[in-house]
């Protein structure tokens, strides 16, 4: 498949997943909802690797990019979960999946030169962000929600967008040297490491009942699924592109809001 295809399924497990994450991290918290989705996520790719006997790349220069990416991934995941926790996720998605326009800034910066589309794209991809974070305290779905509330909202959205185009870049940048299992499997052990220093902090130890892990495996499976998605499409020359095309997430998560959560969505 070529990369705008794999971007699409990465749109679709990113975007079903996290609006499995606004249940899960409501009932028992984000930092306890990111560490069940990258447990079940670790465990399963450490049995591919195992059982599908994988060769792996033993190559010291990458190493910085998959702490990069690894590290950034717990981050910005870390945001939008607590994010979608504070919601609507009609104002969450929209703004983190602009994330593609950092993606390509840091492309440019490493030597890519997007044409005049791809540029007028960018643009109306930050427009829309705008519009969407001047307009969100009108989004509001639980009417005693403070406008600080929201902006708070907004903030993190933001937040996470730019790590997750920096995590995305590190990640992309990794698969011609690891290629996208072993950059996958090695970004989320990272990422499942830097989340356990956490629970070290007051009033955030481990609650994880066992009612909640079949949510948890389904986030654990689609976010997965989805990174795998996304790498593999990242060969060649612009992986960019598939980046571009996961950004559809935000629409994904929006079309779940609105048939399930009856969210609404104003005209701006």
């Amino acid at each position: 498949m070529n990369p705008a295809l794999w971007g699409t399924l990465t749109a679709l497990g990113w975007g079903t997943g996290d609006f499995c994450a606004r249940f899960s991290g409501r009932a028992i918290g984000e930092v306890n909802a990111l560490f069940g989705m990258l447990a079940v996520g670790s465990v399963l790719l450490t049995l591919w690797v195992w059982l599908s006997g994988a060769p792996l790349v033993w190559e010291t220069s990458g190493l910085w990019l998959l702490g990069v990416s690894g590290l950034g991934t717990m981050v910005a995941t870390l945001v939008l979960y607590r994010a979608l926790i504070l919601g609507p996720l009609t104002v969450v998605a929209p703004i983190v999946g602009s994330y593609p326009a950092g993606v390509v800034a840091i492309a440019v910066m490493m030597g890519s030169r997007p044409n005049a589309v791809q540029w007028a794209a960018i643009a109306v991809v930050m427009a829309g962000v705008i519009v969407v974070a001047v307009f969100a305290r009108q989004q509001a779905d639980d009417p005693e929600r403070e406008t600080a509330g929201i902006s708070t909202t907004v903030t993190l959205s933001l937040v996470s967008s730019l790590v997750f185009a920096l995590t995305v870049s590190a990640g992309q940048a990794a698969v011609p040297i690891y290629g996208e299992l072993q950059t996958t499997w090695v970004t989320r052990l990272i990422s499942l490491a830097a989340v356990l220093p956490l629970f070290l902090l007051p009033g955030k130890g481990i609650f994880l009942p066992l009612r909640w892990w079949p949510l948890l495996t389904a986030q654990g499976v689609l976010d997965t699924g989805a990174y795998l998605a996304l790498f593999a499409g990242s060969h060649g020359a612009n992986p960019e592109i598939a980046a571009v095309t996961s950004s559809g997430f935000g629409a994904v998560t929006v079309l779940l809001a609105l048939v399930f959560l009856r969210e609404s969505v104003g005209p701006a």
